[in-house]
């Protein structure tokens, strides 16, 4: 930043130097370009010294959520993905399905399958397609689709 200061205090003495009159429009336009270039000088410092003070800000954030985010991945080590299954909701059922690509288990709600609408099921992992409800696919292994009656017994 004191260099830039630097040039600009070198541009006005140079300007002076060239002892322009002063009613004179390149005089008014040279002094114009020269205070112009002051003031961005003056901003551009002020947006310096707000950008060091927002990245400590930023890093005091960080360090708090970093201390905290240890915390958190220690307790998910001690998890097993085998302990943890999406289908074992209580009130809702859920139908699984191995991803073809991925070899996922992806999980949906049982209503998807006999919803009227056409809805495909997509792996999160992989966005290959893995189920649709329009009877171009197999139901799902020990699914069997809802009599008229049942539905609307529902």
């Amino acid at each position: 930043m004191d260099e830039l200061r630097e040039r600009i205090a070198y541009l006005q003495g140079l300007a002076e130097g060239l002892k322009l009159e002063e009613g004179k429009d390149e005089a008014r336009i040279l002094s114009q370009v020269i205070d112009i270039l002051a003031d961005l000088a003056d901003e551009l410092e002020d947006l310096q010294v707000a950008l060091e003070d927002l990245e400590d800000y930023v890093d005091s954030f960080d360090d708090e959520f970093f201390e905290d985010d240890e915390d958190i991945d220690d307790e998910d080590d001690e998890i097993e993905d085998d302990d943890f299954c999406c289908c074992e909701e209580d009130d809702i059922d859920y139908v699984e399905v191995e991803c073809p690509q991925c070899h996922d288990i992806i999980c949906f709600e049982s209503d998807i399958v006999d919803d009227e609408d056409i809805i495909e099921v997509t792996c999160p992992n992989c966005n290959k397609v893995v189920f649709v409800n329009d009877g171009s696919m197999p139901l799902p292994e020990g699914y069997q689709k809802r009599d008229d009656e049942e539905s609307r017994d529902d």
